[in-house]
């Protein structure tokens, strides 16, 4: 069983960090021993989501929580611009931020609106914050657009998440000024000779990687890794550099790409075009038959690509044999590539790594931005052929970066979270899986329970669980190694086009065959590479969260035409406020436990199910049930399910209007079960 929580006594004061959950309520946020302290709406004085506040603990009003608090004054604001939806009135305007965790009106004085009128979505700086009897005040700093326009949903979250998405003119004269001329140097190897090949889904276009492998006599193969040379073009210091180290990744959306650098850069200079001579930063590696790595070299290089191919048409090749002419002559290669990558898996699985395969899904749209339909992406053969051989480059550049002993980029994934793992084990205990996992578990600890549930019923909620129990890979200077991977040593080389520590990565390689680091230069170097390191993993993790965001309102959107029809699907997920069920085509929705008519049904803690009070009947993790959808709010991102399926279109109508009346279902402070991928 989880230990109790520790509660202050009335009266103690703190400081730390308010979390508002929509209009009514928040919390403040305390530490891993403690729980956290209910505010009330009464007692929120000005105070708004992620603000660092001071707070008083009081005795307990409403009853429902152990412990209460009122909030003494406001430290620190964690925002100060907004997005909102604007109204002209007759003094000026007023501003409604579109975050229901964001509860305050804002005044905006004649003069300060913009030109816009009512209904335009706007970004609001703050310039008075609210008293206790005043609302705030502000200016409109952007119009970010109106009802209707074309892809203004997806805006609206690229304005909310603060994502950087314009190149000033100066840094695009920058980038139009580099040089295209492609010349052999010194230190630079000449590889244009081998027949190198890029694959990639079909509409890539900033290819950062290619591959050259070949099987020698003595039965190990030679795999080149061939990166995109970003650093020779992005210098530490120009405006380039600097932009990108503020975005820190390129944003994968459904309808855009938000790239960490310019397209003359991410789709054309650095890109690796077919039929272009383009200078790359290449790893070359001696892979045996057991899949065990030697670095023969990291250099500098000039490749020249000499086919451009994509995942559907490998796998296609591997699967049915059906091979275009102009791929015909480089199957041998690409069959040596599938045997060596299969060996260097293999290994990987040997060592403890984990494999987690999580069906992935894209929103395809129109030309408007309207949802056409939902595809599962394919992990097939050529897929993990290039993971496999990215995760050995990376490897290999990690363990020749450690050996210079300078302070460098690491991509570290940390042992299993104490807590998250007990809720693990308990997970395992209730399922009654006969597997035991030690205190402090290795991979290969991981591996074996995941191997054990294999085809057993609880298999996915399993898995979720063993995931969850992981903390989110991040980077860092200090090498921790990479539990998932199984690796004692890793970062991230492969994506320069695309991330900034793999631009990090880059540069030090340079410096370390250069030898060019004094001890003054490199006590500079580490306070920059260590300030680096966390911004770098703050704007990936701000990036994960638009992606989700935007994949989620764009599954909701899809899902509006369907409002009263029934499907099958499985039970992700399970709360005091409902149940969360997962449909075969990725959307998630609730069933809110107010809806469960049929009884009354009381969370199990101890199982981690509802169950019925009268009935006894018992919802669990991954069970199969039917329902009916009710309701796809796109603004929200919510979708809500009933159980069963309704035949009767006066009795859906009922259920519709119960669940719109129900208050929201908190999808948001339950994000974890469906956060199911993590970034390697």
């Amino acid at each position: 069983m989880e230990e109790k929580k520790l509660s202050y006594k009335p009266g103690t004061v703190l400081q730390g960090i308010y979390k508002s959950y929509g209009s009514r309520f928040g919390f403040f946020i305390t530490d891993d021993d403690h729980e956290d302290i209910y505010i009330s709406e009464e007692e929120r004085l000005t105070a708004l989501n992620n603000d660092t506040v001071e707070v008083r603990v009081i005795k307990g009003i409403t009853g429902r929580h152990n412990m209460e608090g009122e909030i003494l004054r406001v430290i620190e604001r964690a925002e100060n611009t907004f997005v909102c939806t604007y109204e002209m009135t007759a003094y000026g305007g007023e501003a409604v931020p579109i975050d229901e965790k964001v509860n305050m009106y804002i005044n905006i004085p004649k003069g300060e609106e913009k030109e816009a009128v009512t209904g335009a979505r706007v970004i609001v700086e703050i310039t008075k914050w609210p008293g206790k009897q005043t609302d705030a005040e502000g200016k409109i700093v952007e119009i970010i657009g109106y009802q209707g326009d074309k892809g203004l949903d997806i805006d609206l979250l690229i304005a909310q998440h603060k994502l950087p998405h314009v190149f000033t003119d100066e840094l695009m004269d920058e980038a139009n000024h580099l040089s295209h001329e492609v010349k052999p140097e010194k230190g630079v190897a000449d590889l244009r000779r081998l027949p190198i090949v890029t694959i990639d889904g079909p509409d890539s276009k900033d290819l950062d990687d290619a591959v050259y492998c070949v099987k020698k006599e003595n039965g190990h193969y030679e795999l080149g890794v061939h990166i995109a040379d970003v650093s020779r073009y992005v210098k530490r210091g120009t405006l380039l550099d600097k932009e990108a180290y503020r975005r820190g990744t390129s944003v994968y959306l459904a309808d855009r790409v938000i790239p960490m650098l310019p397209f003359q850069l991410s789709n054309d200079l650095c890109s690796l075009n077919h039929d272009e001579d383009r200078y790359a930063m290449s790893c070359i590696m001696d892979v045996s038959p057991e899949g065990k790595v030697q670095t023969k070299e990291i250099t500098p290089s000039i490749v020249r690509v000499a086919r451009r191919c994509n995942y559907p048409e490998i796998n296609k090749a591997f699967k049915e044999g059906i091979v275009s002419d102009d791929l015909k002559p480089f199957m041998p290669m690409l069959n040596d590539f599938r045997d060596c990558a299969k060996a260097l898996r293999n290994e990987r699985e040997k060592r403890g790594a984990l494999d987690f395969d999580f069906p992935e899904y894209k929103v395809i749209l129109d030309e408007n931005g309207k949802p056409l339909r939902i595809e599962k992406r394919v992990r097939d053969e050529s897929e993990k052929m290039i993971e496999d051989a990215m995760i050995a480059a990376n490897e290999a550049v990690a363990r020749f970066l450690s050996e210079t002993e300078h302070t460098s980029v690491y991509r570290i994934h940390e042992h299993p979270d104490g807590e998250k793992l007990l809720s693990l084990k308990k997970m395992m205990t209730i399922l009654g899986i006969q597997e035991k996992l030690p205190e402090k578990p290795e991979p290969k600890d991981m591996q074996r329970l995941m191997k054990s549930i294999k085809g057993e019923e609880g298999e996915s909620a399993i898995e979720v669980m063993i995931l969850r129990s992981l903390p989110q890979a991040c980077y860092s200077i200090e090498n921790a190694g990479h539990f998932g991977i199984a690796s004692t040593c890793y970062t991230h080389f492969t994506s320069p086009i695309r991330r900034y520590p793999d631009l990090m990565v880059h540069r030090l390689i340079r410096q370390a065959l250069a030898k060019t680091l004094d001890k003054a230069a490199e006590k500079k170097q580490s306070e920059f590479l260590l300030r680096a390191v966390e911004h770098s993993s703050e704007t990936e993790q701000n990036a994960t969260e638009t992606e989700r965001d935007v994949t989620d309102l764009k599954m909701t959107e899809y899902m509006e035409p369907f409002v009263g029809e029934p499907f099958e699907g499985n039970i992700t997920g399970i709360t005091r406020f409902g149940i969360f069920v997962g449909l075969q085509n990725g959307v998630e929705g609730l069933v809110h436990v107010d809806t469960m008519s049929d009884d009354e049904y009381i969370y199990q803690e101890d199982t981690m199910t509802l169950k019925g009070r009268r009935s006894g009947k018992n919802y669990c993790l991954g069970m199969p049930v039917t329902i009916t959808l009710v309701k796809a709010d796109k603004e929200k991102r919510e979708v809500d399910f009933i159980l069963g399926e309704i035949h009767s279109p006066l009795n859906l109508e009922r259920k519709i209007r119960k669940s719109i009346s129900l208050k929201s279902h908190a999808k948001k402070k339950n994000k974890n079960h469906t956060n199911k991928r993590k970034r390697r």
